[in-house]
C-alpha cells in the first residue's frame, strides 16, 4: 500500500469525493462521514475512482478470501430487491443493502466484522444513498 496520507490530505479527498457526488458538506451528516472514514482514507484502505464512480475498500478482516470490496451505487431494480427483503424479513434489510451495494453475498456480509461494516455503511449511506447512517 501507499504511504499514509496526512489528515489534511484525507479530508481533502473526502471533500473532493463529496463535491463530485453533490453531497451537502454543510450538513452534520458530512462531518460524521469524515469522522468515520478519514483513517481509512489516510491508511489507503478507502479510495474512490471518479471515472468509474466506484469506491474500493480494503477489508480489515478478509471474508472468504475477499480482501478488496468495491462499493457502487445501486440502480432502481437493485433497490426494489432491497425493498422486497424489508417486506419479507427473512433476510436482514441492512445485510441485503450491503450485499447489493458491494456484490458480496448475504452470507459474506454476515461474516463482516463491525469495523468493516461501519466503514462500508458510511460510504453507502453517506455518499451513495445520502442518508443519515444513524437514521436508517
Amino acid at each position: 500500500m501507499e504511504e499514509k496520507k496526512t489528515r489534511e490530505e484525507a479530508e481533502g479527498l473526502l471533500k473532493q469525493w463529496a463535491d463530485y457526488l453533490e453531497l451537502d458538506t454543510d450538513r452534520k451528516l458530512y462531518a460524521d462521514i469524515v469522522e468515520e472514514l478519514k483513517m481509512s482514507v489516510r491508511n489507503n484502505r478507502l479510495t474512490f475512482d471518479i471515472e468509474t464512480e466506484i469506491f474500493s475498500y480494503h477489508l480489515i478482516k478478509p471474508v472468504d478470501g475477499v480482501e478488496l470490496v468495491e462499493i457502487k451505487e445501486c440502480d432502481f431494480n437493485q433497490k426494489r430487491v432491497i425493498q422486497r427483503y424489508k417486506e419479507n424479513e427473512s433476510i436482514d434489510s441492512a445485510g441485503a443493502m450491503l450485499s447489493k451495494y458491494t456484490k458480496l453475498s448475504i452470507e459474506q456480509v454476515g461474516k463482516l466484522k463491525d469495523r468493516d461494516i461501519n466503514k462500508i455503511n458510511a460510504v453507502v449511506l453517506g455518499f451513495l444513498a445520502q442518508m443519515d447512517p444513524g437514521g436508517k
